[in-house]
């Protein structure tokens, strides 16, 4: 498409060195009307105003930057070096022939040399036209802030051109979500329902403290994920068929870490769904080398990654109705009833676990746990624990069977509880 084209790697570079720079400076620099081509002058992407408050660069670079013509290796020099007391891009436009992206006014502040200490857009509009493989589309993003970043390791990476070892930091991320529409070119306009998929997002946000470039303590969460399909499109069809008619979905996470002790608990890993249910995962993982987590030389981490174990898992889920509609689904498609396919799958989990198990003690209150749940399905948890030491991540490949397995982990089932 012409509008992703259009931002080829010099221009790129320049907004990237503009957007993320920083804070000791003299200079107060304001660009007006600017206009840049894009391939075979078919996009442009305009620019109405760019104010840089107490800045080091001169004017003549802070042109350049936005002229177009400056090379990767010359924005990457200049964002590298660059302070500013504040930077603000308002009435950006990228239109082409297959569209238009709008983005509203840009800010930051406390910019110095690849950190800044709040950053935020506060909307993007895009319509992209249709073609004959994809139907038209349409994005309003709400706004989104950012509380002290970090791009110093990513521009250091991208003047070696080795991104592989780059890092971004951000300290807090606050998105407002999202609206979204794509136009279904396989479904016709009169079909019932329309042929207009839907996605959308409440909110994202997430909150990192760091130890250096080490995160200490993590959180995220994602809230309002919608997803409506056309419900004449082959994937509506079968959304409906599972019994829903849109997705409703969520997600959340938590995490901390010692670098003292090399562990990361992960207390909190988790995706829920609206008449569905939520799926955990949490755990303890050992070994885990400051430099793992701290971005840097690829064989650096490589090696640091060789000591990683696991002291616990626990998976659950508590089942708010996905677990009927699955069985409901998959008893259609083998003409059976739901409740018929329900007893058959939990006669056969009696039986057939303790066989994969190996025969070891466990395997029955294993396969009863199993079975409670698949009878009347409520809440499901698997523990896994380390009978002794922690159980190397290198190792786990090389169990060829469930004794070995078990030798080395404990695990514990328990339904509806």
């Amino acid at each position: 498409m012409v509008i992703v084209s259009f931002v080829r790697p010099a221009i790129a570079a320049g907004l990237v060195a503009l957007f993320c720079s920083p804070a000791f400076a003299q200079n107060n620099i304001n660009l007006e009307r600017l206009n840049i081509a894009g391939p075979g002058d078919s996009s442009t992407l305009s620019i109405e105003k760019v104010e840089v408050i107490n800045t080091n660069l001169s004017a003549d670079e802070v042109r350049h930057l936005f002229s177009g013509r400056a090379k990767p290796e010359e924005a990457l020099a200049a964002t590298a070096r660059m302070t500013a007391e504040r930077l603000t891009i308002r009435g950006a436009v990228l239109s082409g022939d297959d569209g238009k992206i709008s983005f509203g006014t840009f800010t930051a502040t406390a910019i110095d040399k690849g950190r800044f200490r709040k950053a935020g857009l506060d909307k993007i509009e895009a319509n992209i036209g249709s073609s004959a493989k994809s139907g038209e589309a349409r994005l309003v993003s709400r706004p989104i802030e950012m509380e002290n970043g970090d791009i110093g390791t990513l521009i250091a990476a991208a003047q070696k051109g080795d991104l592989e070892s780059a890092v971004v930091l951000m300290g807090r991320v606050d998105w407002r979500g999202f609206e979204a529409t794509m136009v279904d070119p396989d479904v016709p306009a009169n079909a019932p329902g329309g042929n207009v998929a839907r996605v959308s997002l409440a909110s994202l946000t997430g909150v990192t403290e760091y130890s250096g470039t080490v995160p200490l303590r993590m959180s995220g969460e994602a809230r309002g994920i919608l997803i409506e399909l056309p419900p004449a499109s082959a994937a509506g069809q079968q959304l409906k068929a599972f019994g829903y008619d849109r997705l409703e979905l969520g997600f959340a996470g938590r995490a901390t870490y010692d670098p003292g002790q090399r562990v990361m608990n992960l207390q909190e890993y988790s995706f829920s769904g609206v008449q569905a249910g939520k799926l955990s995962l949490g755990g303890i993982f050992t070994g885990i080398a400051p430099e793992l987590l701290a971005g840097g030389d690829r064989a650096v981490r490589e090696r640091a990654g060789a000591n990683v174990g696991i002291a616990e898992l626990e998976l659950r889920f508590v089942d708010a109705g996905l677990a009927n509609r699955a069985f409901a689904f998959a008893a259609a498609s083998q003409g059976k009833t739901a409740a018929a396919l329900q007893a058959e799958t939990a006669g056969m989990a009696g039986q057939l676990l303790p066989l994969l198990l190996g025969g070891d003690p466990s395997a029955l209150a294993l396969a009863q746990s199993l079975q409670t749940f698949l009878r009347d399905p409520r809440s499901f948890t698997l523990k896994l624990k380390a009978r002794g030491a922690p159980v190397p991540v290198a190792r786990l490949s090389s169990l060829s069977d469930p004794a070995s397995f078990l030798a080395l982990v404990e695990v514990t089932v328990v339904a509806n509880q």
